[in-house]
């Protein structure tokens, strides 16, 4: 495999890993290290809601004291720095909220109708700050989704801005910036556009063939054209014209040959949570890995708080160690994702 050693290989790979985990303190993460010694990661993505459980039960974000110290132990068992991730989009989906004392702070879709760039910039600033100072330096942020179908599952939580292209590009833009500001990747989303969906793809596929418009690429085309989105996370969403086969996140002709090739995206790419019905129901993990490497997403993001599986990065490694061995995939393909993640790293002083 070209002139990459098996540890090489191992370590490129293990960047190409974002995964949920469970624990609140010090002690937690070093037992989570300890249970993947031999097996890198690249990130992580905490939850204030450990969503297996019924009802849900607290999950890693306690206080913010208690996730501060958590993230400093996570990044000081790590051989390379973390990507820590959270979903701080504000309103509903808002993983640091005022009951565990942190700032409260408005939906984007409130933020959308208030529709002022001075608002929009210092509601950003103070979300990029205390997620900064809390240690984090991943935001599952900006919804580029536009307010197309109000029975959508992104419109009924309050989680699209505006059904205005432009409008989405311009704040999303401030909001970008304002995170890119305090060292904190903005991760822009659903790739391609899930503003118009019916359905949740939590539970199950998506068909938007009729109801998706182009409308929905322009936040994208926009920012890709001013140079600002470092990352940009996929939708699980299925359009028999974009691809007849596969859903987005599995289909390198929606993220190769239109988000790259054709848009001229050159960032990191992003998985929504494979452990997603939309996808975990109907392909095996090899099957995923496999296509969603061929497709060319970089980060794969297994949030393990839909289903906890606590051997999820010693079976991703596996998979790829073999398929690579196997000649499904090529090694380059490892190298190149692992060059982006690399540079996204650096872009923030991480490296």
């Amino acid at each position: 495999m070209m002139n990459f050693s098996t540890e090489d290989i191992k370590t490129m790979i293990g960047q190409m890993i974002m995964v949920g985990l469970r624990g609140t303190s010090t002690e937690d993460a070093k037992s989570f290290f300890d249970s993947m010694t031999g097996f890198a990661i690249g990130g992580v993505i905490l939850y204030d809601e450990n969503v297996t459980t019924s009802p849900s039960s607290p999950h890693n974000i306690r206080s913010p004291e208690q996730v501060k110290s958590f993230n400093a132990s996570l990044q000081s068992f790590s051989p390379t720095p973390l990507l820590i991730g959270v979903d701080q989009e504000g309103g509903q989906v808002n993983r640091l909220k005022g009951e565990y004392g942190f700032p409260h702070s408005k939906s984007w879709a409130e933020i959308g109708q208030l529709n002022d760039v001075t608002e929009t910039q210092s509601h950003s600033k103070y979300m990029a700050a205390t997620l900064s100072d809390h240690g984090f330096n991943l935001n599952f942020a900006p919804v580029l989704d536009l307010s197309i179908n109000p029975k959508s599952f992104i419109a009924k939580k309050d989680r699209c801005f505006s059904s205005d292209p432009k409008n989405v590009s311009v704040h999303s833009e401030i909001f970008m910036k304002a995170h890119l500001n305090e060292n904190v990747v903005p991760v822009c989303k659903h790739f391609p556009g899930q503003g118009s969906a019916g359905g949740d793809t939590h539970e199950g596929i998506v068909d938007v063939t009729k109801t998706w418009s182009e409308t929905e690429l322009i936040p994208y085309q926009t920012l890709i054209n001013h140079d600002c989105i470092p990352a940009i996370m996929t939708s699980h969403l299925f359009h028999k014209q974009m691809d007849s086969k596969l859903p987005a996140t599995l289909s390198s002709k929606v993220l190769n040959g239109l988000l790259r090739d054709k848009m001229g995206f050159n960032g990191a790419i992003i998985s929504d949570d494979p452990q997603m019905g939309a996808i975990a129901n109907h392909y095996d993990l090899k099957t995923i890995v496999r296509l969603m490497i061929h497709a060319g997403v970089d980060i794969f993001c297994f949030g393990n708080n839909l289903v906890y599986d606590p051997d999820i990065v010693q079976k991703v490694h596996t998979n790829i160690l073999n398929l690579l061995n196997e000649g499904a995939i090529g090694v380059q393909q490892i190298e190149q994702s692992y060059n982006r993640i690399m540079q996204l790293k650096k872009s923030i002083g991480l490296l």
